[in-house]
């Protein structure tokens, strides 16, 4: 009889914690509504209609899964007591519950105002200027913030609110206390009980995740509508909050001095080892490396051409070095890599997207030992380095244009920070779900809103283009209706990978499918107009993953990646040297000189198409100067030394030689600049 007791007891708890729940999920939509109404500019209202209701139903989503995690520990604590059985662990239990939803709901309240004041002055959720307030003068900011009156206003709703919370919490435990009966389930059977119990694990869990996809619920899926602050609208707080304090504690573990770590005791002894590069070679101040200027072209400022700049997700070297008929993984790209320009001895920044992102907007090295800038404060700082500087001079529309949702790393905020005019993400095109994949638009909608904003006749202006896709990312699948050109994986390349990823035929067919739409798009700008006053420049923001087992020899194509340049016959220089190294900060200088008159910047890279002598590298220690090379190694300050050779890509390991030592030298100097550069 005990047994049944229990059970029933527990049940009806359940149900008794039901209206609680739904106060609380009521409360969250008043605040959201609220929110809109407050911030949004309601003359675009009608505009966005299905919008605003897709918004507010993801944000019901939103707090659903909050509330499932919160209800979480009353869940797991119901089913402990069914299982012991004892009336005083019951008793224990629910009077933990009232005191729980108290403070629990209490603070969500706190959060939901915070993030209100907020969003009201950086227009913004929460992110790593809300350490602002405790890295800052902290007494000055409380006191500008009290003088407003509506901190006072705010206060007594929020107390109001918390006084409610206390009743409601308070009625909830006296119910559960009075094990008040709403079902009679005395007489259920075990296999009904059982049932029950799973039904209500599973309920929590679909909403706490939110999501029946293959990602749980995330920031990412704010990204419904082209309008900014409608994709704001979506989000709890709370989400945001969880990521920034995240981060902020990754951070703090892993942030370190580098000047100190590499154990220069000033300036000087950086600058001197900065000249191991001869063109540092009459440096005085760092200032002297990284302000540089183009150089004067009558034909440039003629042209005043278009720059496309597109950053292809996985698109790595390996598979484009083997390219055949077999393995035909270029498909229409192979012609425009005939054509045109393209270096092969070229490093990405770092390992992952952001990496490239930060790199190539921020014209800066990725720092060893340091988190990415975009997730620490200095993301929401304007670089005087920024990409975008020296175009916004010449009079440029800037265009940031990413495949998937620009609230993944907050990427929104940050391109805004570093002035980029207009903010594309996958947000501002309506598509099927056929033409999606989990990360965003599939690459042929990606490249036709590329050439939306390219063919754009109303727009006056040159423009400077950043497009980043997103389209050979796993999971991988492939388009439907997409039918591949041959793929037969050579053999060195399968030796090189597992044998789950080599039985995965959609991960080269979607690296073939993405080279074939920009193959189009490159195809599309030759024959038209803009085909002698646009340069496009294309790179990958890593090598693809799935081929990963690389021995020593081939180190440098475990990272590298191609970079391709179309560029007007007009503007072409007759003596480059595609076999020079490069790596992503390169890009920019590159295009500066390309398609700039007498500009100014400020950048770590330098112009490869008019340079004999360049050092690249990468964040995880590789460092080559022509056929030199080093792969340094942080533990113990040590390296290992190559040759390097340019046309097999391979590392052959010899005796370490001064030129070993000074690239192992650069390299701690130039990595302890871009960490006193970004820093302050």
């Amino acid at each position: 009889m005990e047994k049944k007791f229990y059970f029933n007891t527990v049940l009806n708890s359940f149900i008794i914690l039901i209206p609680i729940k739904i106060l609380m999920i009521i409360m969250m939509t008043l605040y959201r509504f609220i929110f809109f109404v407050y911030f949004a500019d309601l003359s675009t209202v009608p505009a966005f209609k299905a919008y605003i209701l897709q918004a507010f139903w993801m944000g019901f989503r939103f707090d659903l899964s909050i509330l499932a995690y919160i209800n979480s520990p009353v869940t797991l604590g119901l089913l402990i007591c069914l299982l012991l059985k004892v009336d005083s662990i019951f008793k224990l239990a629910i009077s933990f519950f009232r005191h729980y939803y108290n403070i629990i709901f209490s603070l969500l309240f706190l959060v939901m105002f915070v993030d209100f004041g907020f969003f009201s002055y950086f227009k913004d959720h929460y992110n790593f200027l809300i350490f602002g307030f405790f890295e800052d003068d902290t007494i000055a900011l409380i006191k500008t913030i009290t003088a407003d009156y509506r901190v006072y206003v705010v206060s007594a709703i929020f107390a109001v609110l918390c006084t409610l919370i206390y009743k409601v919490s308070y009625l909830t435990y006296q119910k559960l206390k009075l094990h008040k009966l709403i079902i009679n389930a005395f007489y259920w059977k075990t296999p009904r009980k059982v049932a029950v119990v799973l039904l209500i694990l599973f309920v929590n869990f679909i909403e706490a995740r939110g999501s029946f996809s293959m990602f749980p619920l995330g920031l990412f899926h704010s990204q419904i509508s082209p309008n900014y602050f409608i994709n704001k609208v979506c989000v709890n707080p709370v989400h945001p909050l969880a990521d920034t304090i995240y981060y902020k504690i990754k951070n703090s573990k892993n942030t370190m001095n580098l000047k100190d770590k590499f154990g220069y005791k000033n300036d000087q002894d950086i600058l001197n080892d900065l000249k191991i590069s001869s063109l540092n070679a009459d440096i005085k101040s760092f200032a002297d490396m990284l302000a540089k200027k183009t150089s004067k072209n009558k034909i440039i400022e003629e042209i005043r051409p278009n720059v496309i700049l597109i950053v292809l997700e996985g698109f790595g070297e390996m598979p484009v070095l083997n390219n055949s008929k077999q393995f035909d993984v270029l498909g229409e790209l192979k012609e425009h890599f005939e054509q045109d320009t393209v270096f092969n001895n070229f490093l990405p920044a770092g390992f992952i997207t952001i990496h490239a992102i930060e790199s190539i907007i921020l014209n800066v090295p990725q720092r060893p030992f340091s988190n990415q800038i975009t997730q620490t404060p200095y993301s929401f700082k304007y670089f005087p380095s920024s990409a975008v500087i020296p175009y916004k001079k010449a009079g440029y529309d800037t265009i940031a244009l990413y495949g998937g949702s620009m609230t993944w790393r907050d990427l929104e905020s940050f391109f805004k920070s570093q002035g980029f005019d207009e903010i594309i993400g996958e947000g501002n095109v309506k598509v099927k779900a056929k033409d999606r994949h989990a990360w965003g638009i599939n690459d042929d909608q990606f490249f036709k809103l590329l050439k939306k904003y390219l063919f754009d006749g109303h727009r006056a202006k040159q423009k400077f283009i950043y497009a980043m896709s997103t389209g050979t990312h796993p999971p991988y699948k492939r388009p439907k209706g997409y039918m591949p050109l041959p793929l037969e994986i050579p053999n060195n390349i399968q030796k090189m990978m597992s044998v789950k990823d080599l039985n995965n035929k959609e991960i080269f067919e979607l690296y073939q499918f993405a080279n074939r739409e920009l193959a189009k798009f490159i195809s599309d700008v030759k024959k038209s107009e803009f085909a002698n006053n646009t340069i496009i420049a294309v790179t990958g923001d890593h090598n693809l993953r799935e081929i990963s087992n690389y021995s020593k020899e081939d180190l440098f194509l475990k990272y590298a990646v191609p970079f391709y340049l179309y560029i007007p016959e007009q503007l072409k220089n007759k003596n480059m040297d595609v076999s020079i190294v490069g790596s992503h900060m390169d890009i920019m200088p590159t295009l500066y000189n390309l398609s700039l008159n007498n500009a100014d910047y400020i950048s770590f890279g330098n112009d490869l198409l008019n340079i004999s002598d360049n050092i690249s590298f990468n964040m995880d220690g590789l460092v080559i100067k022509d056929t030199v090379a080093i792969k340094y190694n942080f533990i113990d300050d040590s390296i290992q030394s190559f040759n390097f050779d340019k046309k097999t890509k391979k590392l052959l390991q010899m005796q370490e030689t001064d030129v070993h030592r000074n690239l192992k030298r650069y390299y701690k100097a130039i990595m302890t600049l871009c960490d006193i550069f970004v820093k302050s």
